[in-house]
């Protein structure tokens, strides 16, 4: 009898025990495991584990249906994997069950730019930054700024940039896109006094020393953009912008020399010499310790240039006619990836002194006359 009881008890506890699993239990918080699943999936995504990431925040779902996190963490997921309509939905829900959530509405500002949305970007962006207790505002305005750019609207890109600034005066990434912007609309001095400021929060590298060079180039000082040039070429021999600047460097004007008539060379030979010396060739630049560059009439080098404009023109640079601009791209990055100067892409494109474009326009790489509609 004694051992049937212990027996029942058992079994009851078992079958309780059971009960709770099922429904989770007095004990379990749902809200946390979401989280922790949310926490999961996200971190199997960034490592490209995607059907894992899939199956934890599917989990989470079931944990807090009613969770704005996890429609968040799901959005992302489909913005991710290119699913924008469900990327969107989830957004949606999620920002209607936290509407005052500052980091979802940034978020859902940068999927609907992404998709070309810039005025409902901008209000959601706007939204996060009026946001109370909200950290990240200098990260939202760079945001707004990006997605402006990339709407060919670079006067209020350059506006958010500062804007980012002033709530972060020390962020190296928007004071570096924001003299990227300023060398794009010829604003040089501008270009310059935000490069200082870079300069006192990042270590030098390749980029930032060629944006000196542009800055120094477009103020008129070759003897600057000479010296900055000489410390790329030092500090960074193998990068692809030392390359490029010597490949730009040899399609810079070289003095002509012209060959005297035997008259004017015996007018112009000392009495006491019978042995008269042309002038030597070698540009000044080698004397101060620069590259030895040819003379217009003494190339060395075959690599086709544009005689408008001086700009090399690789093999690879003739075949291509046009290029579409990218996300996240603008023209000074668009003109270092083809060799072309700035001012030449904009007269070949008509585009405006600000160099706006944007995502998914076609840029001429050749003079119009060359290119057959």
């Amino acid at each position: 009898m004694r051992i049937c009881l212990v027996l029942c008890l058992v079994l009851l506890a078992g079958c309780v025990s059971e009960n709770q699993s099922d429904g989770f239990g007095s004990s379990f918080d749902q809200e946390e495991a979401a989280q922790t699943r949310v926490s999961l999936g996200l971190t199997y995504l960034k490592n490209g584990n995607y059907s894992q990431a899939k199956q934890n925040l599917d989990k989470a779902l079931t944990f807090a249906p009613d969770s704005a996190s996890t429609h968040y963490g799901l959005a992302y997921y489909y913005q991710v994997v290119g699913e924008v309509e469900r990327a969107a939905e989830a957004y949606e829900t999620a920002m209607e069950l936290a509407p005052n959530d500052a980091d979802i509405a940034n978020s859902y500002g940068a999927f609907l730019c992404q998709n070309g949305r810039y005025d409902q970007a901008k209000n959601f962006f706007l939204q996060a930054v009026n946001a109370e207790q909200y950290a990240n505002s200098a990260q939202t305005y760079e945001n707004m700024a990006l997605c402006a750019q990339s709407q060919g609207k670079g006067e209020d890109a350059i506006m958010y940039l500062n804007s980012a600034l002033k709530h972060q005066p020390g962020r190296a990434k928007t004071l570096f896109i924001l003299t990227e912007m300023y060398v794009a609309t010829e604003q040089f001095e501008l270009a310059e006094q935000t490069l200082k400021k870079y300069e006192r929060v990042a270590r030098v590298s390749a980029d930032s020393l060629w944006m000196a060079i542009e800055i120094a180039t477009g103020k008129g000082d070759l003897a600057t953009a000479g010296q900055y040039g000489d410390m790329l070429l030092s500090m960074y021999p193998d990068s692809a912008l030392s390359k490029l600047y010597i490949r730009r460097q040899k399609t810079l004007p070289q003095p002509v020399i012209k060959k005297k008539s035997k008259s004017q060379e015996m007018a112009s030979a000392p009495v006491a010499s019978t042995n008269a010396v042309e002038p030597s060739a070698t540009p000044t630049s080698q004397v101060r310790g620069e590259p030895a560059m040819p003379t217009a009439e003494a190339s060395v080098d075959n690599t086709p240039v544009n005689k408008q404009t001086g700009d090399v023109q690789t093999a690879t640079e003739q075949q291509t006619a046009f290029h579409i601009v990218q996300p996240g791209e603008n023209l000074y990055r668009i003109s270092l990836k083809y060799n072309i100067k700035l001012k030449t892409l904009k007269q070949w494109n008509d585009l405006e002194d600000n160099g706006s474009i944007k995502i998914g326009m076609k840029l001429r790489l050749a003079p119009p006359a060359s290119q057959s509609n």
